[in-house]
This record gives structure tokens, C-alpha cells and sequence, in this order.
């Protein structure tokens, strides 16, 4: 079965949406809000990151620090997640956190503006002025929060397998529509495609353990799993002592086998590397 990566517009209806596919399939939902009540487990850090970055989004250096273990651990969440397949996931952006496999399938919802107004005076118990300004408001945020996290325009459509206009069907069509591409032979995970989705897992694993140890908690090291747990980071330049201080937490980590450290920068905003 595949992993459907849901991307919601504000108000746009898909909450009922994955109610439908959970009532009709039975398959497993998560939202970006219980992921980040896993990383919320490392002292309340996807609340605190979220709180400062809006106060860092103009100075670099403070935002990058912060940047990097939201990221790390937010897929941390979502790999442990949805490592065995036949899952839902639905959020904002969430979906840029990992590269394309073949039982990975991104699909977008939109919906009429007037629609989405409409659906908020009725969540919101409002009028259609407080609704609209409610709605651009979370809109352009969203829109910030992509690029400052993945270097993206969540509007950019090519980010997306499927878009579905919920202006132009009803929720019961958009329901089918996803659950028959559930059933297509051509989004069904291999051993091939797990077996990457695994080296991604274990990659980030390694990532999340330099990200959560206080001794190397400020340095960005991207890490690379190759075949029988030969693990490649890459990082900036780091003397004898540091280095082996990252030696010895990357081989703690269940599943390594080898490491090898590339002295170099790695990127702060390069997201699409796991395009």
C-alpha cells in the first residue's frame, strides 16, 4: 500500500475528507499536530521553535539554529510513522520533508475562496469579514513558513502528484478518487522502495541523535545511509576532539556500521537534495 501525503489549504475541507477515506478504507490517519507532539517529547521543542522562529526570521544565524532540529525531528516522527506503509499523513508542507519514492503520493486540496469562507463563518461562528481575514492571514503564514523551512512555494504546483478542486466535486468523489489511486499497481511500495525509506530512517536516526546530545546540538551534520549501515556525514570543519565526540554518538546508533565524515558546509536551506 502507499503513503498519501495530504498538503491542506486552510479551510479547505480536508480534515472530512480524511475522516471519509479512514470510514471507507480503515486506513491509518496522522495530522502534523501529532507529530509534533512526539518532537514536543524532547522538552516542548516543536513549541519552542515554532514560538522563536517567528522572531528569527531576520537574523540568520539564530534561525538556522533553529531550523535544523525542527526539521531532523519532525522526520524523525514521520519516518517512525509511516515506515510500514498504508497511512495518511496530512499537514501543510510536511510533505517536503522527505524525497519521492514510488509508494509516496502528494496530493493537494484547494477549494474556493468563497467556499472556504463559508466553511469558516461556520467553524469559527463568525461573519464573512473575520473569515476572510482570517483566512489570508494563516495563508500568507503558511506560505512563510515553507520557504523559510524548505527553500519552496507551497503553491507551486510541481510539488504535488494530484491537486483536487473541492470547488468542482463533492467530498464523497474526492473520497473515491483517492482511495481507487490507493488500489493503482503503480504507487504500491516494493522491497526496493522500503529499502530506501529504511536507509532514509536510519539517516535520520543518526541525525537525530547529534541534534538531541548537548555536545553537538549546535552543529549542522547531515547524514547518508548507504547499503549495510555505512553511514556518510557531512558537516563543517571539526578539530580531533569534536570529531571524535561525533564519532562516538553516530556509533550508538542501532544499524551503523561504518562512518565517514566529509569536512564541508551543509547547506542550511538545501531541502531538495531529498527531492
Amino acid at each position: 500500500m502507499p503513503v498519501i501525503f495530504i498538503s491542506r489549504g486552510t479551510m479547505s475541507g480536508v480534515r472530512m475528507l480524511v475522516d471519509c477515506l479512514h470510514e471507507r478504507s480503515g486506513i491509518r490517519c496522522i495530522t502534523r499536530e501529532d507529530l509534533e507532539k512526539i518532537v514536543n517529547q524532547h522538552g516542548g521543542l516543536a513549541t519552542r521553535i515554532v514560538e522563536k522562529l517567528a522572531k528569527a526570521t531576520s537574523a540568520y544565524v539564530q534561525f538556522s539554529e533553529l531550523r535544523w532540529p525542527y526539521i531532523v525531528l519532525m522526520r524523525q516522527a514521520l519516518l517512525e510513522e509511516i515506515r510500514h506503509d498504508n497511512i495518511v499523513y496530512h499537514g501543510y508542507s510536511g510533505h517536503m520533508l522527505l524525497p519521492s519514492q514510488r509508494h509516496f503520493f502528494r496530493i493537494r486540496i484547494e477549494a474556493p475562496f468563497d467556499l472556504r469562507v463559508k466553511m469558516t463563518m461556520q467553524g469559527m461562528q463568525c461573519d464573512a469579514e473575520k473569515a476572510r481575514d482570517y483566512i489570508n492571514e494563516v495563508d500568507d503564514q503558511r506560505v512563510k513558513w515553507a520557504r523559510f523551512m524548505y527553500a519552496q512555494d507551497i503553491r507551486n504546483t510541481m510539488l504535488y502528484d494530484l491537486l483536487l478542486n473541492m470547488g468542482h466535486m463533492t467530498l464523497e468523489s474526492a473520497c473515491r478518487i483517492i482511495e481507487n489511486l490507493m488500489k493503482d499497481p503503480d504507487v504500491q511500495a516494493t522491497p526496493e522502495s522500503r529499502a530506501e525509506v529504511d536507509r532514509l530512517y536510519l539517516a535520520t536516526n543518526v541525525e537525530e541523535a547529534l541534534v538531541t546530545d548537548p555536545r553537538t546540538a549546535a552543529i549542522e551534520i547531515s547524514a547518508e545511509a548507504e547499503k549495510a549501515g555505512s553511514i556518510q556525514l557531512t558537516g563543517p570543519f571539526l578539530d580531533k576532539a569534536k570529531l571524535e565526540t561525533v564519532m562516538e554518538i553516530v556509533k550508538s546508533v542501532p544499524g551503523v556500521n561504518n562512518i565517514h565524515y566529509i569536512h564541508g558546509y551543509s547547506p542550511k536551506f538545501q531541502i531538495d537534495r531529498h527531492f
